[in-house]
């Protein structure tokens, strides 16, 4: 009986490890998504929104992104992601040329506890 209870809890305790790695290998084969919108500094958006976006706001965020200020991608529907690099790298040199004009940016999606962020993939100019 004992030998029958051990064996029973083993077959559940493997199937629930493979069903838990099956979810993990699923998130990770996760499509990149693309996004249009605008790249953000962060700190400026943070304290003045009416006014951080758009080409009249370019000037400022290559001096703050160049400090390593965090980034964003504002998209058209008023959601705000944060910009993240692939490996702990930073993403901000790749799009402060991308500041205060649409585009359209390929990247990994991932959200936890409510925030939202994308790994940068590619950026390049919106469609028109």
């Amino acid at each position: 009986m004992k030998r029958m209870l051990v064996v029973a809890m083993m077959v559940i305790l493997a199937t629930s490890a493979m069903a838990l790695a099956g979810d993990e290998a699923k998130k990770e084969k996760a499509a990149p998504v693309t996004l249009t919108g605008e790249v953000l500094d962060l700190y400026c958006y943070m304290g003045h929104p009416e006014s951080a976006t758009g080409a009249d706001h370019a000037k400022c965020p290559p001096a703050c992104m160049g400090k390593g200020l965090p980034i964003g991608f504002l998209t058209a529907d008023g959601t705000i992601y944060l910009i993240i690099g692939k490996d702990h790298e930073s993403a901000n040199a790749a799009v402060t040329e991308w500041v205060g004009k649409q585009s359209m940016l390929t990247g990994y999606v991932k959200e936890q506890k409510g925030m939202k962020a994308i790994e940068l993939v590619s950026i390049a100019a919106a469609k028109s």
